[in-house]
């Protein structure tokens, strides 16, 4: 049961035509072509808008009144049927925006659901079916199949009647005023939405709610569906399908290895349609469109998750970039930082086309998310778009188009790797010769087939030819389906924060949505940037390969442990309300590295000059906790540890660290004598690992260049 606005309901009963399916001004022209056709004249738009939501028995009594009743109505009904079949069967049918989610979300509230159409059930079914919807349903009631049509009750009447429920307990969608007359007399709960005809005051009275569209109705709708939890990893993906296309701007480790489950996981109801992911490795490209998904390994329960509905696109291809900024609602821009200029290029060119086509989809706002490592990285992205834009649009018009779309920082929360090339050659390699002897195979299998509805002797000779006609192509493509293409290994941390600034966001399941999206980066910077960082250095100095194995070692994990609480020590206090996102963060931090056996020290370690930065991840919180007079002794040694790493791994000028350590120490908001104390407390560590290490050589020159700059 749902309760809508203080209604509760048990049922719910759709129109088809102008209410599920935009197939009324479809319905126009192929009645005016077949017309025309017929009697060499077209029916007239007024006596087509008088047509609306009646039965085919009175649309045609309505013909004979207007052109005679000599018109062949019943031969025009059946050519424009043609007609429109061929369109449909073709183009498939037009769906309103909104639809699935609308169904999905009353299907999983548990209303039983019914379809009251005026078209004949041969239409109805094949539309239904042709759309994906037909399972939504336990039933039809057609107009071939009642004696009086709309705008009489009857309809409406038979069809709660079937589904065991007073019209009263049902919810009862249309868009026609025969249909709101229809289903008020019948005395359900009526839902109205504008279509061809702008209702008028009489049908506006008839309903309980209106609303302009579908969507709109989505939107109510969700303010009485209680949230979806979380999602479980091993939880299956929606079914359905949306009507909504993404994109992926970036098919790398955390665009294909993260941000493509989300997608995935959507609402909890429904999925989009179709998700676009950009890459210029031709090798990544190939597989996935060729295998038609792939999967996300997840080590720490031996889980492999496929991704499908995923097509990869080229990023060097500047049509299929800006199709898919054409025709996306949501965005992921999953860049390296160094790649944010160059790239936002192809996004202003996107950006632009969109705002200039006339298509009314592509005026709906684009909602962002940024997916860099960086604090406030939507204002770095903003500004590379801004200036790609002066380049081939005026001042004013770069303004409205980044004003008409969301813009979200995001933090994420989950170490994912990538496959290398040549891990996906050799992957590749084994599953080929696994599908050369399947074809190998092939010949000598037979289908066997069995069906407990007994078919007639035609229909199982169609049947076997269409099974016939199908059966190579298919069972090579469920073979090469059925096995998994691994791309990418992750943890299985679930959420994504993410600044609460779009409207399409509010129902995503696998998003924390935050107002100060700040807090939460700085929890992620300091947090799990930094002393994942920390480790790397120490564990790399201490001869470990990968973040995992070092979190065996007893030592290391006694040192990490201590670091972290150390740093949410400082964190406490500078954002006090994100206790609970903090003690999360935390301890998925701890169990992330614990089983990062296939993340190297190596990569975690990288550029530690630029981490050990005034305004970064260590002397952030180095400068925390000397203004809030906390400990920080755990941050000094993961200082002292980062600027030994640069001196013995990337074998760095003395020099130059001794440089970058005073340059970067001053520019800490703290006095001269906590400058000065800080300075030696770093100088005397990296001083000590180096006489410990018997490291003479490095410690003679960084012993003189110290005493020279001092």
């Amino acid at each position: 049961m749902l309760i809508f606005h203080d209604y509760p309901v048990h049922g719910a009963i759709f129109d088809m035509d102008g209410t599920m399916f935009d197939t009324e001004r479809l319905r126009f022209q192929t009645l005016k072509q077949a017309s025309q056709e017929l009697i060499g004249q077209e029916f007239s738009d007024d006596y087509l808008m008088q047509c609306l939501g009646l039965s085919a028995k009175t649309a045609e009594q309505l013909a004979q009144k207007i052109y005679g009743t000599e018109v062949p109505y019943q031969t025009i009904r059946k050519r424009a049927d043609e007609l429109e079949l061929e369109f449909v069967r073709n183009q498939g049918v037009p769906i309103k925006k909104g639809l699935v989610q609308v169904l999905e979300r009353l299907r999983k509230s548990g209303l039983r659901m019914a379809v009251a159409t005026s078209s004949r059930r041969a239409i109805a079914e094949e539309y239904l079916i042709n759309a994906n919807v037909y399972k939504f349903f336990d039933l039809l009631v057609c107009g071939d199949e009642v004696e009086k049509g709309k705008p009489h009750p009857e309809i409406f009447l038979q069809a709660a009647e079937k589904i065991n429920l007073k019209p009263e307990q049902c919810l009862m969608f249309e868009d026609s005023e025969n249909g709101i007359r229809s289903a008020f007399d019948a005395g359900g709960i009526t839902v109205l939405f504008k279509d061809i005809k702008e209702p008028n005051d009489a049908m506006l009275a008839k309903a309980n709610f209106y609303y302009p569209d579908m969507y709109e109705y989505l939107i109510a709708l969700d303010q009485h569906i209680p949230e979806m939890l979380m999602p479980q990893l091993q939880e299956a993906f929606p079914q359905s399908l949306n009507q909504l296309t993404v994109g992926i701007h970036g098919f790398g480790a955390i665009g294909g290895g993260y941000i493509a489950q989300i997608l995935s996981h959507w609402d909890g109801f429904t999925r989009p349609r179709r998700i676009l992911a950009s890459t210029r490795n031709r090798l990544y490209r190939e597989a996935v469109n060729s295998f038609g998904s792939y999967s996300i390994r997840y080590p720490q329960c031996s889980y492999d998750e496929r991704i499908e509905n995923l097509t990869v696109i080229d990023a060097d291809n500047e049509q299929q970039m800006l199709e898919m900024y054409m025709q996306s609602s949501l965005i992921a821009l999953c860049l390296p930082e160094q790649a944010i200029e160059s790239e936002s290029k192809i996004i202003a060119k996107g950006l632009l086309a969109r705002f200039m086509s006339q298509d009314v989809q592509n005026n709906e706002p684009i909602t962002f998310l940024i997916i860099l490592n960086k604090v406030c990285a939507k204002y770095l992205v903003l500004k590379y778009i801004r200036d790609a834009l002066l380049e081939i649009t005026d001042e004013d018009i770069a303004e409205h188009i980044l004003s008409e779309h969301y813009f979200c920082d995001t933090v994420v929360n989950r170490m994912v790797s990538k496959l290398t090339d040549q891990d996906l050659y050799r992957q590749l390699k084994i599953k080929h010769r696994l599908y050369q002897q399947y074809q190998s195979d092939l010949n000598d299998e037979t289908i066997e087939l069995s069906d407990e509805t007994a078919l007639s002797e035609k229909q199982e000779q169609q049947l076997t030819q269409c099974l016939e006609d199908m059966r190579e192509q298919f069972q090579a493509g469920q073979f090469l389906q059925n096995m998994d293409l691994i791309l990418f290994h992750g943890e299985a941390d679930m959420p994504i924060y993410v600044e609460n600034r779009s409207p399409l966001l509010v129902k995503m399941r696998q998003m924390v949505l935050v107002d100060q999206i700040s807090d939460i980066q700085i929890i992620k910077n300091r947090l799990w940037n930094g002393c994942h960082a920390i480790l790397a250095w120490n564990a790399s100095l201490n001869g470990h390969e990968t973040i995992g194995i070092a979190m065996a070692d007893p030592q290391m994990q006694v040192f990490v442990e201590g670091l972290v609480d150390e740093v949410k020590l400082g964190l406490t206090n500078l954002v006090p309300n994100q206790a609970k996102q903090l003690d999360r963060m935390a301890n998925s931090f701890l169990n992330s590295c614990r089983y990062a056996y296939k993340d190297p020290c190596e990569r975690v370690a990288r550029d530690p000059l630029r981490k050990l930065s005034f305004n970064e991840r260590v002397f952030g919180s180095i400068e925390t906790h000397i203004q809030q007079q906390i400990p920080y002794q755990k941050l000094v040694e993961g200082a002292v540890f980062g600027y030994i790493y640069a001196i013995k791994f990337l074998d760095l000028d003395e020099m130059k660290i001794v440089q970058h350590l005073q340059k970067h120490v001053k520019q800490l908001d703290i006095s001269e004598s906590q400058y000065k104390d800080l300075l030696a407390d770093i100088y005397d560590g990296i001083t000590a690992y180096l006489k410990k290490d018997q490291d003479v050589l490095n410690l003679k020159h960084f012993s003189e260049i110290q005493t020279e700059t001092v």
